[in-house]
């Protein structure tokens, strides 16, 4: 079935509220997703690695090189939010200020690919990122020197023996050539460029998204976790029911 991203945005943010996450992460994951979804990187599948999970993942700032200004370990951290969509890249990117670049780690990623969508959101600020991804595909690689709407999606080295799923993250503030050519080492296949993104969303935004109705239903029962019983009252007063839509 087709849905708008609007609607499908609704959809996922109410889905996502319904599983427990708070405000600020389930509308960052609800925009990834359905960004991703668009894409054509199935956000859907990603979403679901969010839906009624238990377990947190985990972030690092690896320190700065021996000699750069802010050079300290930091230790591993448990975060109770959603560290692989953005706020990966904000903290690289905090890192990167004092001490010329900074790397992120999170490990027991919830849903990895999220990240592409955070790697969108720094593709016109400034600096260079490098992202790599790992799940039960390969690795995948990105980047962005800082100065596009959309990001290069490098490909996926579906070779790299993957045993747990990943994220690394890293900005720069020296100017670094960008080379889509270093992918090649990387046995590399499904390269993707910002034109190309450009024009699947330009096209998702006319034509709409499809969307399994298996996942959509799916959406549809975790969201009802968020709705009270309807009642008279409600209805005098103007409240919908579950046959208005999403």
């Amino acid at each position: 079935m087709k849905m708008a991203l609007n609607e499908l945005n609704s959809l996922c943010r109410s889905a996502l509220e319904g599983s427990g996450w708070t405000q600020g992460d389930y509308e960052d994951a609800a925009d990834a997703a359905v960004w991703l979804q668009a894409m054509g990187f199935d956000g859907m599948e990603a979403i679901n690695g969010l839906l009624g999970v238990a377990r947190q993942e985990e972030y690092v700032v690896e320190p700065a090189l021996l000699g750069k200004p802010g050079a300290r370990v930091e230790p591993n951290t448990s975060c109770t939010g959603l560290a692989g969509c953005l706020l990966a890249f904000d903290l690289a990117w905090a890192r990167a200020t004092p001490a010329g670049t900074g790397t992120v780690r999170v490990s027991n990623a919830l849903s990895p690919r999220l990240a592409l969508y955070g790697l969108k959101s720094m593709c016109a600020r400034g600096r260079r990122f490098d992202l790599s991804w790992t799940d039960r595909v390969g690795r995948h690689f990105a980047a962005t020197s800082g100065h596009e709407v959309y990001p290069a999606y490098l490909g996926c080295n579906a070779q790299a023996g993957t045993t747990s799923l990943e994220i690394i993250v890293r900005c720069t503030t020296e100017v670094v050539p960008f080379d889509a050519a270093l992918a090649a080492p990387q046995n590399m296949a499904g390269a993707i460029d910002a034109a190309e993104l450009d024009a699947r969303y330009r096209d998702a935004l006319w034509r709409g998204i499809v969307v399994d109705a298996t996942q959509v239903d799916r959406l549809i029962a975790w969201k009802s976790k968020v709705l009270v019983p309807a009642s008279q009252m409600s209805r005098d007063q103007g409240a919908g029911g579950a046959d208005d839509g999403f």
